[in-house]
């Protein structure tokens, strides 16, 4: 007789057969016992190519915006203290032009940062779909559009291959400066960027 055909109960073979047809019933019957859990609002990216959010993202949508807030502080903290940094060592009589083109490229990094969380943020908080919001993220935006400006004279140093240490000390104080004080506008800001606190 051939073994394919020989199923009977007392048949490993058919005793393992049962035992997966009972297991694959008995998850099929906990799933439709079981409803799936809701899931939580989600906010869409409003970035490209479903690139991650440059912050984490919370169970709830305030709870994102909370998040993005304080990593767009975090990042205005970090790169004013870079430019305060970058301003005392051009002080020095060693601060060479290399060490203004990597110092420069490391603001210049930091700063671009900001904008890019800033962006992410803003636009999750446009998404909320109220004129105090907009506003406030506008206004923000250009706060930092202003910011940018401080950056020419070094550009230009560094396209004209030359520096003055001096300049260097000025516009990277001024950058200091004004992102201590757009950090201040951010925090006041909040409630109507919707992070209620």
């Amino acid at each position: 007789m051939n073994q394919s055909m020989s199923a009977l109960p007392g048949d490993s073979c058919f005793s393992r057969r049962c035992q997966v047809a009972v297991l694959a019933l008995t998850l099929l019957a906990l799933g439709l016992a079981f409803p799936p859990l809701p899931a939580p609002a989600q906010m869409f990216a409003p970035w490209a190519n479903g690139a991650a959010l440059p912050f984490l993202q919370g169970p709830t949508p305030a709870d994102t915006l909370r998040n993005g807030a304080q990593m767009v502080s975090n990042q205005s903290r970090i790169t004013a203290q870079f430019a305060a940094e970058m301003s005392q060592r051009a002080r020095s009589a060693a601060y060479q032009m290399q060490n203004f083109v990597a110092d420069y490229q490391n603001l210049d990094y930091q700063f671009q940062n900001l904008r890019y969380t800033f962006g992410a943020l803003g636009q999750l908080a446009l998404q909320l779909q109220t004129p105090r919001a907009a506003n406030a993220a506008s206004e923000l935006e250009s706060g930092l559009n202003i910011i940018s400006e401080a950056f020419t004279p070094m550009q230009q140093d560094i396209q004209a291959g030359t520096f003055n240490p001096d300049t260097v000390q000025r516009m990277c104080g001024a950058i200091n400066e004004a992102l201590l004080e757009w950090q201040k506008e951010l925090k006041r800001c909040s409630s109507r960027l919707g992070m209620i606190r």
